[in-house]
């Protein structure tokens, strides 16, 4: 006796597991249903909004009053045009296999009880033929929207490398060329450090007092550097006619400026995955239309749409 409750304890603990698993799962399909449902929502918002209805209002989980009972919707949307209303209902499915027909003809059953509104059936996984030929006999949309697949890139560019090469000129050391005869004519005995302190407020100012006055910096004549290749100790000439060094209240003319200077590079390169700006793939089954949407909600004509 003692062993037939134990054998009956155990089948008891087995009963309990199996409902307690059953309604685990039942739970998760509902997270997966409601997930995939939000899902389709958003796409719609963004499709609307490509198709000129930018006001229009996409609701999920909506409940429509119908003939006979009360329908539960899982995304809706009205707009009126002109002085008619449409009414939009979309149903959504999440399953693994594609749809039957008979999902198609219970979908039906609730746009006729409802009444005046139109239907839209949208599915991760597709249809199937009998499903699709029930659509097309009572005027049901049939889309597929699902997150993208490498599959969905075979003839478009899927991945972008860009090779960066940065090049920095560093360790610049200026010699400048007095002109002589304007010192000596000047008596300029004066040492001309101060220019070479900043080089983003020393100016070589041309043609100095006249109309076709002209000034640069010598940062931005540091900038016009060669730095095609790297190297040290590089050397490069300006030569002038006319100019003048100029910091703050001084000035002095020059004949030319010598840089010797370093050039040092730096590599980095970007992978850019164009499955990552990709948001979501838009198959309408009975038009043949394919659309991709992007992450900023741009909406791209994409190829032929899957049966």
């Amino acid at each position: 006796r003692q062993g037939m409750v134990f054998v009956l304890y155990l089948n008891q603990n087995t009963i309990i597991n199996n409902n307690l698993k059953s309604s685990t799962q039942e739970m998760n399909m509902q997270k997966n249903g409601e997930e995939y449902e939000l899902f389709v929502q958003d796409i719609y918002k963004i499709l609307n909004c490509a198709d000129g209805l930018k006001d229009v209002v996409v609701q999920h989980d909506v409940k429509i009053e119908g003939v006979s009972r009360e329908h539960q919707i899982d995304v809706y949307w009205q707009f009126t045009c002109g002085t008619v209303t449409y009414r939009v209902a979309v149903e959504c499915k999440d399953y693994k296999n594609p749809v039957t027909a008979e999902k198609i003809e219970a979908f039906r059953a609730t746009l006729l009880d409802i009444g005046d509104i139109h239907g839209i059936f949208a599915a991760r996984n597709g249809f199937q033929s009998g499903a699709q030929k029930v659509a097309k006999t009572y005027g049901i949309q049939l889309v597929q929207i699902r997150e993208p697949l490498e599959s969905d890139w075979r003839g478009y560019i899927k991945d972008i490398h860009i090779n960066y090469t940065f090049r920095f000129v560093v360790n610049v050391r200026p010699h400048i060329y007095v002109n002589k005869e304007w010192t000596e004519e000047n008596e300029i005995k004066q040492k001309i450090a101060s220019f070479k302190e900043k080089s983003d407020q020393t100016y070589i100012v041309k043609n100095k007092g006249l109309t076709n006055e002209d000034r640069i910096t010598v940062k931005q004549l540091i900038d016009k550097l060669p730095s095609d290749e790297e190297g040290r100790d590089r050397r490069y000439l300006f030569e002038f006619d006319n100019a003048y060094l100029e910091y703050e209240d001084e000035y002095i003319k020059i004949d030319k400026i010598e840089f010797t200077y370093d050039v040092e590079f730096s590599y980095d390169t970007q992978h850019i995955s164009m499955m990552n700006m990709a948001r979501a793939i838009v198959n309408n089954v009975i038009t043949g239309e394919s659309f991709l949407i992007d992450i900023t909600g741009n909406v791209k004509n994409w190829g032929k749409a899957e049966k």
